[in-house]
């Protein structure tokens, strides 16, 4: 009969050859993972995936294949030259695309066309995973056919991992892995989506410093637009990116209140935070008297502005290091303004819920590990002059028996 299913591998235990149909090790009866199909037509041919591009993952697969390709050559020899059998119907012609390298490049080029659009990623994220798929994704799945991705390949990259990348950012580039296969499946590219191993690691806990450590630093910041910046981020505990798309229509004087509902994406302004919400806050007192003693407003409307223009991220950045420099405090920026914002609101007793929204979180639990460094309200319960103090340890006295 024409044809044959075979396969290129050997069993993992015996490491002998499978027999038999089906395919099997006689010895401990497993039965392998890959098959091909091994025929003569006209010359010799090999398929190792059906019509759709998937690999031959079990028998019956292949025999079903192999059962049409029969009829269709029977078909060949009967109809005298009215049909013709040709193999590579067999190969699908678009199978080149469904390579990892392939698809990850249309895939990363459809995200870019979307980075305008509300529901887009932003251009800071796309670097990020352009850079990881770059040096981590492609060099182990490059050549390989997306739907060949299973279970056993991912932790197979998973070990191969460098030591030296942290917890989380292997767990970043599995998240990335995540997305691209997600979207295979909604496009129907792949039927079925791997298990991925889990990778646990510790969230590290919130660094922050107090208002007397900010104040050291506001003393180093003479230009007026900084200091009214960095006063906006420390007591209204936005976002930098958010700080930096404010305009002055958001803000009203009259109501005291300030309206958050944009970020810059790098130098780009988008008409949404990074979590797609919209925060009304009360103005805090410093902050109003910074922004009032700003000495011009810029035509283009925003707040914080050089020469007109909305502060490159950059910029602020290094106007930050300079100032904590000087003031002899290790803090990065969002440490020392949004985290210490929201550390310094949980001890002076500010409900969890009140902050989670001046914060934009949209998970409680984001806001939640703000508890883990409620200290100074502890430290104040403890000194209270009330605060029972525990009384010196006295013997036990036996109860006499009545």
């Amino acid at each position: 009969m024409l044809g044959t299913i075979r396969t290129k591998e050997k069993c993992p235990q015996y490491k002998g050859r499978f027999q038999g149909e089906p395919l099997t090790c006689p010895a401990c009866k497993t039965i392998p993972t890959r098959y091909y199909i091994d025929f003569y037509w006209k010359k010799q041919h090999k398929l190792y995936s059906d019509e759709d591009g998937y690999s031959l993952s079990s028998w019956e697969q292949a025999d079903r294949l192999l059962t049409h390709i029969r009829h269709e050559i029977d078909r060949d020899q009967k109809s005298k030259g009215k049909f013709r059998f040709d193999p590579k119907n067999y190969v699908r012609r678009d199978l080149n695309k469904l390579k990892f390298e392939n698809y990850v490049r249309t895939w990363f080029a459809w995200r870019a066309e979307e980075i305008d659009l509300p529901e887009g990623i932003s251009r800071s994220y796309l670097k990020g995973a352009e850079s990881y798929a770059r040096n981590h994704l492609l060099p182990f799945f490059g050549g390989m056919n997306i739907r060949e991705i299973e279970d056993g390949q991912l932790e197979k990259f998973r070990r191969q991992l460098p030591r030296s990348l942290s917890a989380k950012t292997k767990n970043n580039i599995f998240g990335l892995l995540h997305k691209i296969l997600r979207d295979a499946l909604r496009a129907g590219d792949i039927q079925r989506f791997p298990e991925f191993p889990v990778i646990k690691f510790v969230i590290p806990p919130i660094k922050w410093i107090d208002e007397e450590d900010q104040a050291l630093i506001l003393a180093e910041v003479h230009n007026p637009v900084y200091r009214a910046l960095f006063l906006f981020l420390m007591k209204q505990a936005c976002r930098p990116n958010e700080a930096r798309a404010l305009r002055w229509d958001r803000i009203n004087f009259e109501r005291n209140l300030v309206r958050i509902d944009a970020a810059m994406d790098e130098r780009v302004f988008r008409e949404h935070t990074k979590t797609r919400d919209i925060r009304t806050l009360p103005i805090h007192p410093e902050v109003r008297a910074a922004m009032e003693a700003i000495p011009t407003r810029a035509l283009s409307g925003y707040v914080f502005t050089y020469r007109g223009e909305p502060l490159k991220e950059n910029t602020v950045q290094d106007y930050w290091r300079r100032a904590t420099a000087r003031a002899g405090i290790k803090i990065s920026l969002y440490q020392g303004t949004k985290h210490s914002g929201g550390s310094q609101a949980i001890n002076a007793g500010v409900d969890l819920k009140i902050i989670q929204e001046m914060m934009g979180h949209k998970d409680p639990r984001t806001t939640a590990r703000y508890l883990e460094v409620c200290t100074e309200k502890l430290k104040s319960y403890w000194d209270r002059p009330d605060y029972p103090q525990s009384s010196p340890k006295t013997k036990n006295k036996k109860a006499k028996l009545l």
